[in-house]
């Protein structure tokens, strides 16, 4: 090869970028439509526990009052 020879690129940042776009895509999509999503969204028709929290809890979280503990 000569100095003043250019070699042509064997990709293109514009083919690359939406490629990896696609692929995001691809996942994404995956993602929201897996039922594993659907259970930690609470939207699993199981019981969660977020949606056990007991509203006469002490804590936040649902933890019972030390005082109801056995």
């Amino acid at each position: 090869m000569k100095g003043s020879e250019t070699m042509e690129r064997a990709y293109s940042r514009t083919r690359i970028l939406v490629m990896l776009g696609f692929i995001l895509a691809l996942i994404l999509v995956d993602h929201l439509n897996s039922p594993t999503f659907a259970f930690n969204s609470g939207q699993g028709n199981v019981e969660t526990a977020l949606s056990q929290r007991d509203e006469t809890a002490c804590a936040p979280c649902g933890a019972p009052c030390p005082s109801t503990r056995n």
